[in-house]
């Protein structure tokens, strides 16, 4: 299997996307945990589990929150909102109109009624959209954010270039994704593709500016949080155990003994090989630029190296 479309994306997520609700936490993106380190917790349940890698994501969306700045009255664009929890939270602690767009029609559902329960749908709204080619108009946002969606997109010069066509000058781009940190073999690309319905992740980190300062953004920061992120690779596989029977139920008996075979593989996969990456970048008013030189963002400095 190749890179998948955006349809394939799509139906994947609408047959297959309860998984992740029942297996990573309420939001549809990776936790963060202070240096890597997890409290000494015992033994949890399977709700508690859940629940601790929920606080972990809420961390993670927290500190992407503090990066973005976003004020009351802006507009911003969530690319790849998933169900909708990191979208709701900024637009409602924010006071900003806030726009999610995903491929899935379960996810775009999903989001409305979050936004409806939490009193926002006024001003947080969900569009089913293909972020390679955003139907949005040129200039109508100020700020935008992806949190994990670009581990999906078969063409990311194409999304990026789309998300800096809809920003206002000035606005601000928060891109936090996944690289291969030590290369996958044709094998562990091919599991990656079929299981997840995912593309080939970039070689590393500075792929990211590279592609953003190519499309015209200038980099303010970069920050690798592959540490931050390794005790979600503890958790999942343990909730998944747990909760195997509700999964079962909710994806079918075939394709649980495909998930028996393909989960735990790609849970090492990314324990071992996968690295995470936060790149905050603007909108530059003089098109693509020559070259990238990232600067601290402020409270969140790059590592040394960088």
């Amino acid at each position: 299997m190749g890179n998948p479309s955006a349809r394939e994306v799509g139906e994947w997520y609408d047959r297959f996307g309860g998984l992740y609700g029942l297996t990573m936490g309420d939001s549809m993106h990776l936790g963060m945990w202070t240096d890597g380190v997890r409290a000494e917790t015992g033994e949890l349940t399977a709700d508690e589990m859940w629940e601790e890698l929920t606080r972990a994501q809420d961390s993670w969306t927290g500190t992407l929150i503090d990066v973005v700045g976003l004020l009351p009255g802006q507009r911003m664009l969530d690319v790849g909102c998933g169900t909708g929890r990191p979208t709701v939270r900024i637009g409602t602690e924010s006071g900003a109109s806030v726009l999610g767009v995903t491929v899935s029609a379960g996810q775009v559902r999903a989001g409305r009624d979050r936004a409806l329960k939490a009193g926002v749908s006024d001003r947080v709204t969900f569009e089913q959209a293909d972020a390679m080619a955003l139907p949005q108009e040129s200039e109508t946002f100020d700020a935008a954010w992806a949190i994990e969606s670009f581990a999906h997109f078969s063409n990311r010069p194409a999304a990026i270039r789309e998300v800096r066509r809809v920003l206002r000058s000035g606005g601000r781009f928060v891109l936090a994704d996944c690289y291969e940190a030590v290369p996958f073999t044709p094998e562990e690309v091919q599991l990656f593709q079929a299981a997840f319905a995912l593309s080939r992740l970039p070689a590393g980190p500075e792929d990211y500016s590279r592609m953003l300062g190519e499309a015209g953004f200038a980099i303010q920061g970069t920050r690798d949080m592959s540490r931050e992120f390794k005790p979600t690779y503890e958790l999942i596989p343990r909730l998944f155990a747990a909760r195997r029977a509700q999964i079962a139920e909710l994806v079918g008996t075939d394709a649980m003994a495909q998930l028996d075979t393909v989960y735990p593989r790609i849970l090492a996969l990314c324990r071992d090989k996968m690295g995470y990456t936060m790149v905050n970048a603007v909108k530059s008013p003089d098109g693509p630029l020559t070259a990238a030189s990232p600067v601290p963002t402020p409270g969140f400095p790059s590592p040394p190296g960088q």
